[in-house]
């Protein structure tokens, strides 16, 4: 009977395409259309998308609500096209991760990140409030600009990009290398319109340092293709030092390739049970492993948030269910769902959730996020303008030279997030980097030697906002001194 009931939804379909005209992205004249799909192979391509989609679709669906809703976008539009076919089934699926994707945002989507592009350096995620900037790449041209982390981009060369995919908006923000792109950014209450020239920019996505004499920082902060290999050398590199301590951050890391998770996971953990894997079709669920014989001896404490998503998530349950390392922060995000992305004959691409990852417990991690083993708030407080060290104008050549004029200007450049350090009245390399990304804002030239016109605008910013105390990192080195 089910048999019978999708045969007969899948002819009115078909009698639905045999009186419309065939439309497909990058067919133009009605010859080429003809050449380019006949009856039969539309017929095939609607059946095989709409059977992969129900019978691998998590939350479960069926193939006759799947061609339904194709009779219906061919009613609405009057006529048949393969791509709106496909658009019609995933926008059917009840499913907030389920995407479609024209032919070039598909090829942007997958265009591998991780190597050389011509864009402005930044990484991007979304969340309730729109597309957030996560990292600005050093020496990028976001950084350039003045794009800083926090920022929400809310426009590209003058085009909202409100209610956008992550996708779309990388597409509207690439382009040919010297060309400018105008990246209008609300940071606060405040929207600011910065003018980024693109440029080839090859992207890493490890950030690292030494935070004490034996303990390293490392954050991960997307899993890309070579993140893994990025990990893996600086553990190398630690080790090679005698350093057994490891702040390892997945703050504000939104996820990526699960399969680069794992590669990480078997990094740092030892032979075991990591995970499970569950699909629609149980038979298809599997257990996760380390197959490490020889993990590194690191005392390891994790870093999450309320922004650690997907992969992040899936590492941070390996390293806390097999006792590898110690998280610390808040509860992460809960998206414990994986997602298949494909493309079709037409070059569109569609992605839907195909299986959840769970705990070696068995625990869902799917709406439900993994509470760190040691939970830890950061502080927001107003900046204390106060506090500053007071400018002297007669006395700013100092500045490059140490003492309290290198403070002053450490205090604010730290206030406005370009100094990373402890202010002190120390004028070194990080000093000067700072000052060198500060005036390419301001559009100076960017010689990292502060002079009048900095210290002016330093002393006239009003400094009404916010800043981080990191009480997590506190916390993790704490924990790693014991």
């Amino acid at each position: 009977m089910k048999r019978n009931k999708i045969t007969a939804l899948l002819m009115a379909a078909v009698m639905l395409f045999s009186t419309a005209a065939y439309a497909a992205d990058g067919v133009n004249t009605q010859e080429e259309q003809a050449i380019a799909y006949s009856d039969n192979m539309l017929k095939n391509m609607v059946r095989v998308y709409a059977h992969n989609i129900a019978d691998n679709y998590y939350y479960g669906i069926n193939d006759e609500e799947l061609l339904f809703s194709i009779i219906c976008k061919t009613i609405e539009e009057k006529k048949f096209n393969i791509n709106s076919a496909i658009k019609a089934m995933i926008e059917t699926l009840d499913d907030e991760y389920a995407q479609f994707y024209t032919a070039q945002e598909y090829q942007e989507l997958t265009t591998d990140i991780a190597g050389e592009f011509s864009g402005i350096g930044v990484t991007i995620t979304q969340n309730e409030n729109g597309i957030v900037v996560l990292s600005v790449m050093d020496g990028s041209p976001a950084i350039k600009a003045g794009v800083m982390k926090g920022d929400y981009i809310i426009a590209v060369n003058g085009q909202s990009v409100e209610g956008m995919e992550i996708a779309s908006v990388k597409n509207l923000i690439v382009g040919e290398s010297g060309s400018e792109v105008n990246v209008t950014v609300r940071r606060g209450e405040e929207e600011i319109v910065l003018t980024c020239v693109r440029g080839a920019v090859k992207m890493t996505y490890t950030e690292t340092k030494m935070l004490t004499d034996d303990i390293a920082y490392l954050k991960l902060i997307q899993f890309s293709k070579t993140a893994a290999e990025e990990v893996r050398s600086y553990v190398k590199d630690i080790q090679g030092k005698g350093v057994k301590k490891l702040v390892f951050d997945l703050r504000d890391n939104p996820g990526g390739d699960l399969d680069t998770a794992l590669e990480i996971a078997n990094i740092f953990i030892s032979m075991g049970r990591i995970g499970e894997l569950r699909y629609k079709d149980s038979s298809k669920n599997k257990y996760l492993y380390s197959e490490n014989r020889n993990a590194p001896r690191l005392k390891i404490a994790v870093l999450v948030n309320e922004n650690s998503a997907s992969a992040s998530e899936l590492l941070s349950m390996a390293f806390q269910g097999r006792g590898a390392g110690k998280l610390v922060g808040t509860k992460t995000f809960g998206k414990g769902s994986m997602q298949i992305l494909s493309r079709a004959a037409t070059g569109v691409g569609m992605k839907y959730t195909v299986g959840e990852f769970y705990t070696a417990k068995g625990q869902r991690v799917h709406t439900v996020g993994i509470t760190p083993d040691i939970v830890v708030e950061n502080e927001y407080v107003p900046v204390d303008e106060e506090s500053f060290a007071k400018i002297d104008f007669d006395r700013i050549e100092e500045g490059a030279q140490g003492g309290d004029m290198t403070l002053a200007l450490e205090q604010r450049l730290t206030a406005l997030g370009y100094f990373e350090g402890t202010p002190d009245e120390t004028f070194d390399e990080e000093t000067k980097d700072a000052v060198i990304s500060f005036q390419a804002v301001l559009g100076y030239e960017a010689s990292g030697i502060p002079g009048f016109y900095e210290y002016l605008y330093l002393n006239d910013y009003t400094y009404d906002f916010d800043i981080v105390v990191d009480k997590q990192l506190d916390a993790a080195i704490e924990y790693l001194k014991k």
